[in-house]
Parts: C-alpha cells; structure tokens; sequence
C-alpha cells in the first residue's frame, strides 16, 4: 500500500482507534504495524473472524476480564539462567500470564473455527500463572511463606518495641518540651527524634542529620540504638531470603521463556483481532459484500466525520471501470473520493464500514490517491508540480487490481493542457485496468465520459433555490460547477457576477442548459422507476393473495373429496350389508312377494341415496369450481385449466407419452392429459416471453431452494410455491440460494419472505454457510 495514500485518506487515524481498543501492548503494537491485506483469501477470514469477535459482543457477553501489563523487562530476565525477577517484576509477569488465559477462554466463544482452533491450538500459561502466584498475591504483596513467617514476626516485634520506646519520650513531659513534634521520624531506615536545637546536648544519642535550619537535630536517642541494629540486621535478613526465593522462581520460569515468548505473538494476534471486533461492534458498522469488480456504498458516512457526516450512495456496474464526478465546489465530490478510498482500506483491514446493507467492494492490491494541495515552499513545489510528482508514482505502482482516486484532475495549470494530460491519464488508467474515480470541473473531460466504453459520469447534486449541497450523487450525468452562484452567495458583487455571465454567454454555448435539461430527465427517470416498483409491489401482492386464495381453495376442495369419499364408503358398507341379508333371505326360503318387493325397494332407496350423493358433490364442486368445464377432446389449440394451480392457458403441440405442451401467461409447460380441464376461450393477452419448463405430479417442498440464474419474476413465484408447498408439508424451515449479484434476486426474496404470513423469521446464512448469498427461513407451527 502506497504510504501517502493512506495518510492522505485517514487510514493512519482509523487504524489509530482501533489500536485503543486493544487490551494488551503488544496487540496494540500489532494493529499499528498492520497495513491493510491484498490478497483476497485473507481479507475474507480476516473479516470472518473479526465478525465472529464481534458477534460475541452482540450475544451479551462483556469485555474479557485481562489486565495486561509491560512485561518485555520480565520476559528478558527469565530468557538467562542465574538472574532473578524483582517483585514488581515477578507481579507484571503473572497478571500478563492470567489475563492472556482469560483472553483465549473468552475467544473460545467465538463461531470462527480457524479462530478456535488456533485459540486451541496456542501455547498454555496456566503452569506460569501457578508458579508466579504461588510466591505473590494478585494485589502484589508477598504471600505468608513459611520461610518469610519467622523473620517477619521477629521484625514486627522490634517495630513493636521500637515504637513503645518512641511513646515514652512523648509521654514524659519534661522530654516532650524539648522535642520539635510528637511523631517519630525515620533516617535511613532507622527511628530517630526530631529535637530542638537547644536541648541537643539533653538528650544523649546518635545525630543523624540537622535541618537546613539549624533549627532542628535528628538524633537516634541511645534507647533506640540496639533495637534499630536488631530491626536493620532482620530486614537485610527478610531480603536476602527473599531473593533467594526470587532467584529459585527465575529459575523455574527459565524453563517456559520460550512457550511465554510464543505466547505474546499469539496475544498479539488474537488482541489484534479482538480491537478489530470491538471497533466493529462500537460503531454498529457492516461488513461490505465481496465482488469481483464495481463498487457498491449504500448509505455511507465518512467515519471520521462522525456525526456530521451525510450518507452518500455511490454505485459503479461491474462493466465500469472509470467514474468522473463533477459539480460545484462544496458539493461533496471530495468526501465522496474519500469516503470510498478509506472504506476499500478499512474493508481489507477487517474492519466493519458505517454504511447500509448492499455495500460491496473488490479486493483491491493497491489504493492510489491524489486528493488536495499538493504544494511546498520547502520544496520549490507549485500545486501542479506537487500533482505531477503524485500522479508519477501512482502511474508507476497501479495495476489492474488497484484503487486510483484522483482529486480536481487537470488542475493547477493551463486548463487546455491539464486537459490534455487528465484525459491521456485516464487513457493509460482505462488500458491498465484499473478502477478509477475522477473529479474535475473540466468540460472537456464531462464529455469524456460520453465518448468512452467503461466510463461513467456522474455529479453531486446541488439545490438550485438555497444554492447548498445534497450530497446526493446522480449517476450518469455530469453537473454543474454552480462557480457564479456560487460565488454571489458567498458575498462577490452582483457586478463582478453579472460580468462573469455576460463572458460566458459570448464565449460559450449554454452547455449548463444542456446539464441542467439532463438532470431534471434523470429526476423524471427516478420518479418513474419509483412508481414502477410501487406498481410491481402492487401487483405482487395482488398476485400473493390470489395465489393464497387458490390454496385455500385447493384445501376447501381436498376436505370435501374427503368427506365425499368417506359418506360413500359408509353407504357402500351399509348398503352391502342389507344386500347380503336379502340374498340369505331369498336362498334359505321361499321366493315370496313380500321377499320380491323388499329387493325391489332396496334398490330404489339405494339409487336415491347415490343420486343424493353425487348430487352434493356436484355442489361442493361448483362451490369451488364456478366455471363449469368445458366437455370435449383435448387437442392443439382447446383453451384449458392447467390443475391443481387451474392456470389458464391454450394447448400448443403434443408432447411425449401422450403430454401437451400448454401456455400459460409467460411460461410455456409440459403437462399430462389428467392435469388438463377443457375450459372457455382465453382472453387475448400481450405477447410475452416464454419459458419451457415440465410440472411435476405434485409440488413438493424442498430443505434448499436454488434460484440463482432465475429473473425476478420467476425468483418470486418459485419462491411462493415453495412456501405453499411447506406450509402443506408442514415443513418448519428450509433455504433459499439466491447469490449476492446486485442484489435484485436477494431484494425480491426478503420482500417476498417479509409479506407471506406463514412465516416467523429469515436471516442471512453464516459466513462459512453462504452468507448474504442464501437465506435461512423459518416457519410458523
């Protein structure tokens, strides 16, 4: 990554926050010597696990309890035999030990599998956190040894002693008077009193120092001098048994300096992760799509604009490959340049981006910019030179894998020449391949835009009335410079301005009239494709209702079947019985009248039972069925009922094993003869697209649904079969693969999964499972 890129686009700041996120030094010393990562496998698990970190903060789960100290001290002690840790040292060392445990048991909550195993997978420091505290507590105090214990009660004795003796010179009256205060004093380790200078030669003992006074003398009175010997013998004593025990510590730790030295690389890697998580998590970003090429930012907010930062929309098709974005001064074209530069660094610094879902971005191996004055004094540099020297290295480091954002290109020189030079740059940029993002206030490079494949032009909108900006930007039309208007609003003369125009009137065409003629199509472009997918919104719902109307239908009609089916069956069966009783009757006796006329009435009670009985069914069936079927033979050209859908449609041509092919609407299908209903005439429609396709016996619920290749409208209503087919099933969920592309098939798919009743919730799949590109979707009971 080139340097001054990255400081002109903030990358440095960004990284900068993220490091303070950090828990340790050394996961913070890594984040600030990580550059953004160019290759593509990497920046995909560098977001998987940044995500996964981030993801445990969602879950409710706090920060991890670690509190890592400096320890490169500690660490360089314990790598040599002989040498022993102080007790600070010692201390640092055993917290750092815990807090990197503590760490990896939190990091174990993560999804992320190559995180977990590698978390699994790093060297162990518990034995070392046993050993450091087994000798010091967690507050840093030594612990209670038993080689301490007795030294510690003899010196507690002797201050014991030392202090009963200092409280009889302060409770003697005659001796109080001669001393300067009535607290002991210490002097190198030894309990002495301030006396005044007067009474001195009173008191017999040890003088130990005198005030810069005069006033005052130290003096260790010949009461307190065997004891401060015994007390000052004792404590050399307590530290020598204690740097033995330090020493004996040391030791042991050698023999795990190098599993700690593997440790702090694994902290510094895991910590560097986590303040990747915990930046992503603070400010509520979202990790932006993978694409091949094109640039996609929904909503996007300059982070370092904080709260003043307006979202802008920036889209580039994969088939461009260069974008110039002109307009007025304060218009945004720079924040835009910006914004999508910083965003394709943090992108592949793992880093979620304060944009809306949809945003996507290449990997890209380089990110180029040329943004701001680029003079020096010191350098003897003009604002043109400045841009020539950038421009130089940028030529001689992109590739067709590279980001280039160039600022007010062709500036800072005479306007025929930077022309010139900005088109011939571009030139080179286009035949490179690289993605490229142009401003300018160049007219000559607006129709640049026209003239080349790959190259799109855009402006930022600019409101005529108040003369500020949107921020908004309009693809595929250049804009204006407003520089005039500009200009009067910001206090120039009405004179100067009115001069200005009258300039631009001799010297030019009204090209502006011509932008502004663009822009206001383009807003009518909007407006009417606005109101196209309210209308297509519309007639899909239109369509869901009918279609769940024909379930209900389809459901009313196998509800009656049964109870049709069910009210024969007992009548066969009861019917049955009587006849066989009369059949016994008629052998075991005589053929009687009474025995004739007894058949003869069965029958006739059973022949009126049957016609009660189709009759209802003929009722249910008009019930669900009002157009009465049309009798006749099926050949090419009856108008029919494709069931159970009972889609309208006319028959084309004979197909295999006695099937037809039918059209319907836009599709075109091969159907059987007992899925067919001769039906009326249909009415005449627009000619449409058709789609040869088979339908099956039955519609049959899938656990994962592929959609990928389809058109919206096809995506749609393979969509709401499958939903009528679980609901049928009762299958409780299933998936759906519709791919990332540009979102249309993804969008048609939430819409149509957000309105279907039957359904409780739907989300994106797991990174490792798909991610955006399939949705899990989950079924009422």
């Amino acid at each position: 990554m080139h340097e001054h890129s990255l400081q002109l686009l903030e990358f440095f700041r960004i990284r900068q926050s993220v490091a303070d996120y950090a828990l340790s030094p050394e996961g913070q010393a890594s984040v600030l010597k990580t550059l953004p990562l160019a290759e593509a496998a990497a920046v995909r698990e560098c977001k998987a696990q940044s995500s996964s970190i981030r993801q445990i903060f969602m879950e409710g789960h706090g920060v991890p309890p670690a509190s890592f100290t400096p320890i490169e001290e500690s660490v360089r002690i314990i790598s040599k035999q002989g040498t022993a840790l102080m007790l600070d040292e010692l201390w640092a060392l055993g917290m750092w030990a815990d807090s990197y445990e503590n760490l990896k048991q939190w990091l174990l909550k993560s999804r992320n599998t190559l995180l977990s195993v590698r978390v699994k997978e790093s060297p162990g420091l518990t034995e070392v956190v046993a050993i450091v505290f087994k000798i010091v507590a967690r507050d840093g105090e030594v612990r209670d040894l038993p080689e301490l214990r007795d030294i510690r009660n003899r010196i507690q004795k002797l201050n014991m002693d030392i202090q009963r003796t200092t409280a009889s010179f302060f409770q003697d009256e005659g001796t109080r008077a001669m001393l300067q205060n009535d607290v002991p004093t210490q002097r190198d380790g030894r309990t002495v009193l301030a006396v005044r200078a007067g009474f001195k030669a009173r008191i017999r003992g040890i003088v130990h120092e005198v005030s810069g006074t005069g006033q005052t003398v130290f003096i260790e009175p010949e009461e307190l001098v065997q004891k401060n010997n015994a007390l000052v013998e004792e404590e050399a004593r307590y530290q020598r048994e204690l740097l033995r025990i330090l020493r004996e510590v040391t030791a042991k730790l050698f023999l795990h300096h190098e599993r700690i030295s593997a440790a702090r690389g694994e902290c510094a890697f895991f910590d560097a992760m986590y303040a990747r998580g915990r930046y992503s998590q603070m400010t509520n970003g979202i990790y932006a799509d993978d694409r091949e090429t094109g640039i996609a930012l929904v909503k996007a907010k300059h982070p370092i604009l904080g709260t003043r930062a307006v979202p802008i929309d920036l889209c580039m098709p994969d088939d461009a490959r260069t974008l110039i974005i002109t307009g007025p001064n304060t218009g945004g074209k720079t924040v835009a340049l910006k914004t999508a530069g910083l965003f394709a660094l943090m992108n592949q610094f793992g880093l979620a981006l304060p944009a809306g879902p949809g945003t996507g971005l290449p990997i890209f191996d380089g990110v180029w910019a040329d943004i701001g004055d680029e003079q020096s004094i010191d350098q003897s540099l003009s604002t043109f030179s400045g841009h020539m020297r950038t421009i130089s290295a940028i030529v001689n480091g992109a590739s067709d894998r590279s980001l280039v954002l160039l600022d007010e290109l062709g500036s800072g020189t005479d306007p025929e020449e930077g022309c010139a030079i900005a088109m011939a740059l571009l030139d080179l940029f286009i035949a490179r391949g690289a993605i490229t993002l142009v401003t300018t206030h160049h007219g000559i490079l607006k129709n640049f835009g026209y003239t080349k494949e790959g190259v799109l032009n855009a402006s930022v909108d600019f409101d005529r009335e108040t003369l500020s900006p949107t921020y908004r930007i309009l693809m595929g039309i250049p804009g204006e410079s407003r520089a005039l208007d500009i200009a009067g609003k910001n206090g120039v003369s009405s004179e100067v301005v009115d001069g200005a125009r009258r300039y631009l009137r001799d010297e030019r065409t009204d090209i502006s009239a011509m932008i502004r003629g663009l822009s206001e199509k383009h807003r009518e472009l909007d407006a009417m494709h606005s109101e196209g997918r309210s209308r297509l919104r519309d007639a899909m719902e239109e369509q869901r209702k009918a279609d769940l109307k024909d379930l209900q239908l389809r459901q009313k009609e196998i509800e009656l079947k049964s109870h049709g089916i069910a009210d024969l069956k007992n009548l066969l069966s009861d019917s049955r019985k009587t006849l066989e009783n009369l059949v016994r009757a008629l052998r075991e006796g005589e053929l009687t009248r009474d025995k004739t006329q007894g058949v003869k009435e069965f029958f006739a009670e059973l022949d009126g039972k049957i016609e009660k009985a189709e009759a209802g069914l003929r009722a249910d069936e008009r019930e669900l069925r009002p157009e009465s079927p049309v009798r006749g033979v099926l050949g090419i050209g009856s108008p029919v009922l494709v069931l159970p859908a009972r889609k309208r449609g006319k028959i084309l041509r004979a197909a295999k094993n006695g099937s037809w092919v039918v059209e319907t609407d836009a599709l075109r299908v091969t159907v059987e003869p007992f899925n067919l209903e001769l039906t009326a005439e249909l009415v005449q429609k627009a000619p449409s697209i058709s789609i040869e396709s088979s339908l099956s016996r039955s519609n049959q619920a899938v656990l994962e649904l592929d959609i990928r290749g389809y058109r919206l409208m096809e995506a749609i209503q393979a969509v709401e079969r499958q939903l009528d087919a679980a609901t049928l099933q009762n299958l409780s969920s299933f998936s759906i693969i519709h791919g990332t592309g540009e979102g249309v098939l993804q969008q048609g798919v939430r819409e149509t999964l957000a309105r279907y009743p039957g359904v409780t919730s739907f989300c994106y799949a797991k990174p490792e499972q798909g991610g955006n590109g399939k949705t899990l979707v989950t079924l009422g009971s």
